[in-house]
């Protein structure tokens, strides 16, 4: 029975989202994805599939699934997260799938249990297909991809590849470039005293104030440079704490800073973006420290790399068109691209993830199953 097709596709569907697999460093009461990694890896070894779990963390596996044809060297890579975000929010029950019209609604319907689904398709189609390609299809589904991305750094230690292509829900694009991230955290100082003691008491919550203004500047002049495809780079102000009651001075003020970026941009230019605004405040008397708490960088590649042509040219013998873009939030491909990947972002439509109704649209996930068919086997052909 052929899989790629719309009955197939809502069973592989409805069985992936009806398994919590909430990332448990985001919701610690949630196991996270060991349940569907098992599903994962009994599908892919029913289909034919060589598995392996690679183990990030205790109890947490990447799932790894491998079909050769024939004696050629080259290797594609199909990858699909299997964690999602929380469900506090949700207004809908997250994991009783439920199919309205071509959606399909659920924690996880379309970030990326859809793309998931689709891959697992590929899998199970290409496997009863014997000697329609030379090299190797890997399929992978990986954990953490919500929060620090464990399970793809821990795969690029294991998986080489010639190139990738990366699913989230991108509505049929192919996608060639993203932003990175940095958190940045800063503590200003002042001097805690009694409310009513003006001449001691230094106020670090106004004295923010200025640090604020200087972040303001700062995102100003970053507004007037473009990237063709992503836009500016930004920053915003995620958090601020700070105080100890009515009456008190604060002796301290703590503010998070997101500063988004665009290929090119490195670690050691946003520090030293951060440590020349700490250094102007010390110049007017204004004691503060930073500190940059984690970084993901940008990546980008090429229109012209053979996996995008693949790609766009598959899509369109099926019927699709696929514009080439950039997306602003960063994916697992930044990991594989740094790792010498060369990768593209693809997947259905829907929602973009994490929304209380969260739903993908059925009818593009069967055409993204039948468009990641044909880019295997023009890759790999």
């Amino acid at each position: 029975m052929p899989r790629i097709e719309r009955e197939s596709i809502v069973e592989l569907l409805k069985g992936l989202v009806a398994i919590d697999s909430v990332n448990p460093c985001m919701s610690p009461s949630h196991k996270g994805e060991g349940e569907i990694g098992e599903h994962v890896a009994r599908l892919l070894q029913a289909a034919g599939l060589d598995v392996e779990l690679q183990q990030v963390t205790e109890g947490r596996n990447n799932v790894i699934g491998r079909l050769r044809r024939g004696n050629g060297e080259k290797r594609l890579l199909v990858l699909a997260h299997m964690d999602t975000v929380g469900v506090d929010t949700m207004t809908i029950p997250p994991f009783d799938p439920a199919v309205v019209g071509d959606r399909l609604y659920g924690r996880g319907s379309s970030d990326t249990k859809a793309g998931l689904a689709a891959a697992v398709a590929t899998a199970e189609d290409l496997a009863v297909e014997r000697g329609n390609f030379d090299g190797e299809l890997v399929i992978a589904a990986t954990v953490d991809e919500e929060y620090e991305a464990a399970g793809v750094e821990a795969l690029v230690k294991k998986v080489k590849a010639d190139a990738a292509v990366d699913l989230e829900p991108v509505g049929m694009k192919a996608i060639i470039a993203h932003k990175g991230f940095a958190w940045q955290r800063f503590r200003v100082l002042g001097k805690a005293a009694h409310g009513s003691d003006f001449a001691r008491g230094i106020d670090a919550i106004i004295r923010t104030g200025r640090l604020l203004e200087e972040l303001s500047s700062l995102n100003g002049k970053l507004s007037k440079a473009s990237h063709p495809m992503l836009g500016p780079p930004s920053l915003h102000a995620s958090q601020i704490s700070g105080g100890e009651g009515w009456s008190t001075y604060p002796a301290s003020c703590t503010l998070t800073v997101e500063r988004r970026t665009v290929p090119g941009e490195t670690r050691e230019k946003i520090e030293d973006e951060f440590r020349m605004i700490v250094e102007r405040l010390a110049s007017e008397g204004i004691e503060a420290s930073t500190e940059l708490c984690f970084f993901r960088p940008a990546t980008e590649i090429s229109p012209d790399e053979r996996i995008v042509r693949c790609l766009v040219n598959s899509a369109a013998k099926n019927g699709i068109v696929c514009p080439v873009e950039g997306m602003a939030a960063w994916p697992e491909a930044g990991t594989l691209n740094l790792a010498g990947i060369p990768t593209v972002i693809y997947g259905p439509k829907g929602c973009t993830g994490h929304e209380a109704d969260e739903y993908v649209e059925i009818g593009s996930v069967v055409q993204c199953a039948q468009v990641l068919k044909s880019t295997v086997l023009d890759f790999l052909g």
